[in-house]
């Protein structure tokens, strides 16, 4: 039996309702038809799950991912964001006055809500050197942000300051590498950054199957010129990677996550999960290096096979989310519109798949808004945000709440 899911990490950055969920969307900068009256990037839904609402939009362009500061670092009460343009930045977000105000009442931030309060407000931009900036992570410290820009193969690191802003940041170029999937592999594209630790990060790299991994003192090191201060000037590192751990050809590597111990499981150590974009299958790799990098010790499909072999070439998951106890991976179908739901007890495998409520299901996050157990999924294609609840075995039932947003990319529970 699956434990209740917590509304999202590091929940503690200000007192907006438990039925508040924070959208970032890929709106197009100046159209006509903007997510809200006065919208940017962001729109704020709340009354979650019985009556969810949009009750608010404003913030940057395209905040195609958000990460919550780490408490008692000098990154908490901030929101970090990756703009997702063609001159790629990072966004810094602060509370806003509403939200500075608000109680933890139910509601309270939606109902002081003006149509463009979305309880964040930009407070810096840096440029990140690459192009469409799609992910970012923070360090545990809370003291370095690292980016991942897909169109340009660019990672970007810089520091957050005792303010939590950010300082002058460096850029690295990937290795020069291709797949077999030609449409998609013609060169470098990173697509998803996660910290081992202080020092070590890893970057999938979608369009040459590897994740590379760096020291990100080696890349301060080797970027000429690289300060302390929050210049936005992006300082160019010549660093090579410490690691470049290979997948088979044509996975696609997109998104990770961390997958911890499962003694009752009989799983020791840490291992890694790498959804495969273009193979549609799930890789667990063994994080114990060895001389040819992480081992791979188990592959398992996303989602229910059928005749077509060619089907898993057009489902193109996503986003990949662990169940609070560490027993269930749950991955976003987006070319099939399902969830496939991975039991990792013994050799890992699909034990469901479910549909997802709606068209393209971009981003999947955990939370309980309004206290009910909840996988929420953001439909892209769908302009739509979906609850879909959880049994007590964590499997997702049919879409029970739903909330119009054009284009919705990221979903930030508790916010």
């Amino acid at each position: 039996m699956m434990s209740t899911p917590a509304v999202g990490a590091g929940g503690s950055n200000g007192p907006a309702g438990a039925d508040a969920v924070l959208v970032g969307t890929f709106n197009t900068p100046g159209a006509d038809t903007p997510v809200l009256a006065n919208a940017g990037g962001l729109v704020h839904t709340a009354g979650w799950p019985d009556a969810p609402d949009a009750v608010a939009g404003a913030g940057p362009d395209a905040p195609s991912w958000l990460v919550r500061g780490r408490p008692g670092t000098p990154s908490a009460g901030r929101l970090y964001a990756a703009l997702h343009l063609p001159e790629g930045e990072i966004a810094v977000l602060s509370p806003s006055a509403a939200r500075a105000e608000a109680t933890a009442e139910v509601n309270a931030l939606g109902a002081a809500g003006s149509g463009n309060d979305v309880g964040w407000v930009t407070t810096q931009r840096v440029p990140t050197g690459g192009a469409n900036t799609c992910h970012a992570d923070l360090n545990p410290a809370g003291t370095w942000l690292a980016a991942a820009s897909y169109d340009s193969g660019t990672l970007t690191v810089a520091p957050v300051l005792e303010d939590g802003l950010v300082g002058q940041p460096v850029a690295v170029q990937a290795p020069d590498g291709s797949g077999p999937v030609a449409s998609r592999q013609e060169a470098p594209h990173l697509h998803f950054v996660l910290f081992l630790d202080d020092d070590r990060l890893l970057v999938t790299d979608l369009g040459a199957d590897r994740i590379l991994e760096y020291s990100l003192q080696d890349i301060v090191r080797n970027g000429a010129g690289a300060g302390p201060g929050n210049t936005p000037d992006v300082v160019e590192s010549d660093c090579t990677p410490s690691w470049t751990h290979l997948l088979p050809a044509g996975t696609g590597p997109r998104h990770l996550a961390l997958l911890p111990p499962l003694p009752e499981a009989g799983i020791e150590g840490r291992h890694l999960a790498v959804v495969g974009e273009l193979d549609s299958r799930l890789h667990v790799l063994d994080l114990d290096a060895t001389a040819e990098g992480f081992r791979e010790v188990a592959i398992v499909p996303t989602h229910a096979q059928d005749l077509d072999p060619g089907s898993a070439q057009d489902n193109l998951p996503s986003h990949l989310v662990l169940s609070p106890d560490g027993a269930l991976i749950y991955v976003a179908n987006r070319g099939r519109d399902t969830i496939g739901v991975i039991r990792r007890a013994g050799t890992p495998e699909l034990v469901a798949e479910v549909a997802c409520g709606g068209n393209w299901p971009r981003h999947i996050a955990l939370g309980h808004p309004g206290g009910a157990p909840t996988l929420l999924v953001a439909l892209e294609r769908g302009d739509a945000v979906v609850g879909l609840p959880l049994d007590a075995d964590g499997i997702p039932g049919e879409a029970q709440t739903r909330v119009a947003v054009q284009r919705p990319g990221f979903v930030l529970p508790g916010s």
